[in-house]
């Protein structure tokens, strides 16, 4: 399976590597010996430059919109990786806070152990998390002072 995902990885990369070198070799081809010109006329104003330089433009052009593309698409998916993100990071801080809540429980520190099961509680919407909170609630009454 992964052989065959590389040998079509290696297809696409040969495919588009020999495509740029046509691309590049057209291209050199084009502006290697190129006397021509471009004239634009708009009453009363007369552009001309060369055949060259408008090659140039366009390349210029092209490259720019594709960028700018990228990055109208990344300021439009921007939000959704954020919460993604935060999503993350609540779901990481609330296991710590339930290996703390495990650990206190371990050192019989009940107080220390209903801090961190409430700050998880508070991460992260689960019920098994209220029945945790209830046996530490249970603990604390029925503990000896």
């Amino acid at each position: 399976m992964i052989w065959a995902n590389t040998r079509t990885m290696l297809k696409k990369k040969l495919f588009w590597g020999l495509l740029t070198f046509i691309l590049l070799a057209l291209a050199f081809w084009l502006l290697s010996n190129n006397q021509g010109y471009v004239l634009i006329v708009r009453s009363p104003y007369r552009v001309q430059f060369s055949f060259n330089f408008l090659l140039f433009l366009m390349m210029i052009a092209f490259i720019s919109l594709h960028y700018l593309l990228r990055f109208v698409r990344y300021l439009r998916l921007f939000p959704t990786h954020w919460r993604k993100n935060q999503a993350q990071k609540n779901l990481k801080v609330s296991h710590t806070a339930l290996i703390e809540t495990v650990n206190a429980l371990l050192n019989q520190d009940l107080n220390a152990a209903e801090m961190a099961i409430n700050r998880a509680k508070y991460l992260q919407n689960n019920h098994t998390l209220d029945e945790i909170s209830v046996v530490i609630a249970q603990k604390k009454t029925n503990a000896p002072n």
